[in-house]
Formats: C-alpha cells, structure tokens, sequence
C-alpha cells in the first residue's frame, strides 16, 4: 500500500470515522431521554457546521492554491463543495423545523 496514492489514505480514513461517527451517535440516541436527542442533535449540528466554515475559511484565505489552479478545476470543485454542505444544512434544518417531516420521521 506504499505507492497507493494519498489521496486514497484521505478516503479511507474518512469512510472510517463516517462509520465510527455514526454509531457514535446511534449509541447516544439509544441512551438519552427522545426529548433530549432533539437538542442534542442540533449542538453536534452546530459544532460541525462551525468547524466546516473555519475550514473554508482557512482555505480561502489562501492564495498559493489558487495561484497554482492553472488549469482551474480547484476554485469550482470547493465552489461545489461549499453549495453542497449549505445544501445539506438546508435539508438538515427543514427536516428539524418541519412539524410534518418530523411526524413522518418518528414513524
């Protein structure tokens, strides 16, 4: 696995600690009170939103990465990155605030 790229280490770990992050959370859910599982769904929401914008903070601020895009497929990839997570934070919060996805969820 030496000459695998590092890219594909970056993937790996990443399906990893989706998998751990998940169970993670199925525990937590099965050992809190349903009244408490709502409030703390949207502070770990929260948490992870602020670390997603201080990441793309970060990378914004810098200008070497853009500088060496010469071919300019970097500037749309985190162009579509960033819609896709203010998508998913759309459809989080529409599915917590939504009386009628919620009925349809505890179902």
């Amino acid at each position: 696995m030496k000459d695998d790229p590092p890219q594909l280490a970056i993937i790996e770990q990443l399906s990893r600690e989706y998998d751990e992050k998940y169970k993670d959370l199925e525990k937590l859910i099965s050992e809190i009170n349903k009244e408490d599982a709502a409030p703390q769904i949207m502070a770990l929401a929260e948490r992870a939103a602020e670390r997603f914008r201080s990441a793309q903070a970060k990378l914004l601020c810098m200008p070497e990465m853009f500088k060496e895009d010469t071919d300019k497929k970097l500037l749309p990839a985190m162009t579509t990155l960033f819609r896709s997570f203010d998508e998913m934070r759309i459809l989080f919060h529409f599915l917590s605030d939504n009386e009628s996805c919620k009925k349809i969820m505890s179902e």
